[in-house]
């Protein structure tokens, strides 16, 4: 840079500094009047209250391990469509109950339930009693459409959810205006995950049942066929024992009834535990976190939200005083 260039920059700057100082009150009013109405405005708005809850899915070892069997009995009678089904079902990853806190079937029956968080203190919050729809007040023409604007606004503004996969606890928050309603929000969400747990567990078991009791005839039938062939060998060769044709014979016959015992009880026995868990309605989720008494007041950030309105003033005071400055020098050169 030349010694011209930087005389000519550093009248620029200084032409500048001139200008500001001669508008030296715009400079100070305007970030004082954002700052101090940013910080009025974010005062008077309603602070915002945050129930957390975590918990952690457990599925009962029967279940588990019914699904193994089943799999393992369909893999064995050559059905590998029900084996991969079984299998597959047997346990639900952390990620699986992450998306379906936010599903579109547990928001709408949040969203539809009504609350009462009417009776709550004076730092609590506004009371409330009613619908999600009518806290969210749903844009739409229609019942339906302010149902659907109410769960996009719960799950974009009030709802978060975070999944911790090498411990498998999933976590998520509620916000809401109301310290009791975010509360209560959160605990209906525990108790909707639970709810399709037992629904998905009774219906598993149900269709095992249906199999395992199938199965279960067939192989009775095919244990009775066995064991009388292995009777009307026995009637009808009394002493075997000299003839090794005879003797292998009635060792292939009494194979047969052994694995045919084996498979019927262990269909029984799969029967029977099947028919417990499709009555069984013990929770399936370990709530690590309750949300009751856990709500907190979210902070407001008046301060930081009032030094960037008076920064945003400052910029906006400099550029009106340059303006101001600039128009009677273009309009001197016009003329």
């Amino acid at each position: 840079m030349s010694v011209d260039e930087a005389r000519d920059g550093a009248a620029l700057l200084s032409g500048y500094l001139r200008a500001l100082r001669r508008h030296a009150r715009l400079i100070i009013s305007l970030p004082l009047v954002f700052g101090l109405t940013a910080m009025g405005a974010n005062l008077l708005r309603r602070r915002d209250f945050a129930a957390r809850a975590a918990f952690l899915s457990t599925e009962p070892s029967s279940a588990s391990g019914t699904a193994g069997s089943l799999s393992a009995i369909a893999s064995q009678l050559g059905i590998p469509a029900l084996s991969a089904i079984a299998s597959g079902s047997a346990s639900l990853g952390p990620q699986f109950y992450g998306d379906l806190l936010t599903s579109n079937a547990l928001l709408h029956a949040i969203v539809t339930t009504r609350f009462d968080a009417s009776s709550v203190g004076e730092y609590d919050g506004k009371p409330f009693a009613g619908t999600l729809v009518e806290y969210f007040d749903g844009d739409g023409k229609t019942q339906g459409d302010r149902e659907i604007d109410a769960m996009n606004r719960l799950s974009k503004r009030a709802l978060s959810v975070t999944v911790d996969r090498p411990t498998g606890v999933v976590r998520f928050r509620v916000k809401t205006k109301n310290r009791r309603l975010s509360a209560l929000v959160a605990r209906r969400l525990l108790d909707l995950v639970n709810d399709f747990n037992l629904r998905r567990r009774q219906t598993q078991a149900g269709a095992e049942r249906e199999f395992t009791a199938t199965r279960a005839a067939g192989s009775l039938d095919s244990l009775r066929r066995a064991e009388n062939a292995l009777a009307e060998f026995r009637a009808t060769n009394i002493d075997f024992s000299r003839s090794p044709r005879l003797a292998t014979r009635e060792s292939e016959l009494q194979r047969r009834v052994s694995l045919a015992q084996q498979i019927y009880t262990t269909v029984a026995q799969r029967y029977e535990l099947a028919s417990i868990e499709a009555v069984r309605n013990t929770p399936v989720i370990t709530v690590l976190d309750p949300p009751e008494g856990l709500v907190a007041a979210m902070p407001r950030y008046t301060a930081v939200i009032s030094v960037a309105a008076a920064m945003l003033g400052f910029a906006l005071a400099c550029a009106i005083a340059l303006y101001r400055e600039r128009t009677p020098a273009v309009n001197a050169r016009s003329a």
